[in-house]
């Protein structure tokens, strides 16, 4: 099956945890990552991942992981919407109650990829094989509990005023509230990005942002209250890493010009 666009950039994380996972010191321990780089038929090296992008990649995974259990253990009845979820194991990894409503998202071929490679997740886990920037599939869902969205990976490939709509018609659907997670950039990380190798391996598209880039997310609705924002050198997995990789993510996040180009972040609506 070939990958178009956007698309094949799902290789690009999945390869950079399975990477991770070879590692004398794993920081997300994702065998399943691990286990499909091994079976699938592709070229990864073409990506030129570097050290510092594997552990960034991964530490991105694992601090949207550590939120998603702690929204999960705070409301049970939360709706899990995993968007452009590629090949990504966080229903495994994250392992939630059988009866939590989860449901990955993502273009009708990257699902059938799923189906055809990932083990079968009993319980209330399901997938649904779409654009996420259709129009209808957010008013057949059940409005009447709070929702968790993760949209890791998924803005750079997004014009802002699509990024902005997607957003709110979710917050607008969902008058109990939630939560949303997701990674934003600004608009020099998305004018490198356009040049980086990882990027230029595959067809993909880096949307058009205005002078803000994705910073100011907060600003896209009402509703939304910036809440946390990741600090990987908080995460107590950082202590078996290498010195030089801890030396390298502590500047960046010491630097705030350097943390602006990139952020993990959490907000509420």
């Amino acid at each position: 099956m070939r990958l178009e666009g956007s698309q094949e950039t799902l290789l690009i994380t999945l390869y950079a945890k399975a990477m991770d996972n070879r590692a004398a010191h794993p920081v997300l321990h994702d065998r399943l990552a691990d286990d499909l780089v091994r079976r699938i038929d592709y070229d990864f090296e073409r990506f030129g991942l570097g050290p510092l992008d594997i552990r960034g990649l991964a530490l991105r995974s694992l601090a949207i992981d550590k939120w998603t259990r702690a929204a999960l253990q705070s409301r049970a009845d939360t709706l899990v919407l995993h968007l452009a979820c590629g090949l990504d194991s966080r229903i495994y990894r994250v392992d939630p109650a059988l009866d939590v409503d989860w449901l990955d998202i993502d273009f009708p071929a990257v699902i059938q990829l799923r189906r055809e490679l990932l083990p079968q997740r009993l319980g209330l886990y399901r997938t649904l094989a779409t654009n996420v920037m259709e129009p209808d599939w957010i008013g057949r869902l059940d409005r009447d509990r709070p929702v968790l969205v993760i949209a890791e990976g998924l803005f750079p490939y997004l014009d802002e005023w699509r990024a902005r709509e997607l957003v709110r018609r979710l917050v607008e659907h969902f008058p109990q509230g939630g939560q949303l997670l997701c990674d934003v950039y600004n608009r020099l990380a998305l004018r490198l990005l356009r040049h980086a190798r990882m990027i230029r391996a595959t067809d993909a598209r880096i949307g058009e942002w205005g002078r803000e880039g994705a910073g100011g997310v907060e600003s896209w609705h009402p509703r939304l209250q910036l809440v946390d924002e990741a600090r990987y050198t908080q995460l107590p997995e950082m202590a078996a890493l290498p010195w030089t990789q801890r030396w390298a993510i502590g500047l960046y996040e010491r630097s705030r010009w350097l943390r602006e180009l990139g952020r993990v972040v959490r907000y509420r609506f």
